[in-house]
């Protein structure tokens, strides 16, 4: 079983490791096109194009790799839900970052939302080697 505190995310060229990660989640998602004619006795669909969006949490840290993410990057991004050990799945693309809103309280540690969708290509899963 997986355990979220194992979690890791790696961007950019170098797919440098974000620290205090929170949360993170990834919508995958297509486009459906729907028709019929006359005489048929149901409608039939089928997909066409493919996407995602998600977005990751992250403590605000100036001296962290996500304090250099700002809307408009377009960048890698793996994401690893149960850590890096061997045979461990992972999900891979490329991500164009749409917002990155902060936010902090007088009770809890302030923190910074990466909101991103896909720059091109599919998201991808493998396993660690």
């Amino acid at each position: 079983m997986l355990k979220g505190k194992d979690g890791i995310i790696r961007v950019g060229g170098s797919l440098d490791r974000l620290g205090g990660v929170q949360n993170w989640n990834i919508d995958p998602q297509v486009d459906v096109v729907a028709g019929w004619g006359m005489g048929d006795a149901a409608e039939e669909a089928f997909s066409t194009i493919s996407r995602y969006s998600g977005s990751m949490e992250v403590y605000l840290d100036h001296a962290d790799p996500s304090d250099d993410i700002n809307p408009g990057d377009v960048m890698d991004v793996d994401l690893y839900p149960g850590g890096e050990t061997s045979g461990s799945g992972y999900y891979s693309g490329s991500i164009l970052v749409t917002g990155t809103p902060m936010s902090g309280s007088k009770d809890g540690i302030p923190t910074k939302t990466i909101n991103f969708r896909n720059s091109s290509g599919v998201l991808t899963k493998a396993t660690v080697a």
